[in-house]
């Protein structure tokens, strides 16, 4: 089911991008409100209909994970009625395609997710990723050499490399901070019993 999942929203993406490429971003934005169910002769635009469906598109977009989403958007679109808080139909359209745009953010979220895993696998540990940036480092230099011979490792190499490395290990501190990946903790050699 995810496959198919998956081949709809590349054909969907996919046939976006050919109609904006070839008529532009009012084209998108026209199949975007046809998709909804607004017609173009239509003279009642801000029609109650209109965002439900809206919403109810964004929590079929969200995913079967999240079954909640729907009940909690159609209480925000209804706003509070008892105290005689309503929103306006343009309010409530301006929400619905809000709820659009985050439930497609948090299935582009479900797809990169596991996609992180080997790389915070690596980042966990500081002898892996030290490993990693010698690893890219070295392949760079033996690239440099094979394409200049040796004067090229004296004479070129050091200022590419050292800039790739230090551009590495700053990426790594930050992706650390923002994953919020914390370092595996160092292993003592000491038998136990003696501390």
């Amino acid at each position: 089911m995810p496959l198919v999942a998956l081949i709809a929203a590349v054909f969907v993406v996919g046939f976006e991008q050919i109609v904006q490429w070839r008529f532009g971003t009012p084209a998108v934005v026209g199949v975007l409100l046809l998709t909804i169910g607004i017609k173009a002769k239509s003279d009642q635009l801000a029609d109650l209909r209109v965002p439900r469906r809206a919403m109810s598109l964004a929590a079929a977009l969200a995913g079967r994970r999240r079954p909640h989403l729907r009940a909690d958007w159609a209480a925000v679109l209804a706003g509070d009625p008892e105290s005689g808080q309503t929103l306006s139909s343009w309010a409530q359209l301006r929400l619905s395609f809000g709820f659009l745009g985050a439930a497609i953010r948090m299935r582009l979220s479900d797809l990169c997710g596991p996609l992180w895993v080997p790389v915070e696998w690596l980042l966990r540990v500081e002898r892996r990723t030290n490993t990693a940036i010698a690893l890219v480092v070295g392949a760079q230099s033996v690239y440099i050499v094979g394409d200049g011979g040796l004067p090229a490792l004296v004479t070129e190499i050091w200022e590419p490399c050292a800039i790739l490395g230090g551009a590495l290990y700053v990426l790594a501190r930050w992706l650390r901070r923002i994953r919020e990946i914390e370092l595996a903790a160092a292993r003592t050699d000491d038998p136990p019993g003696e501390q």
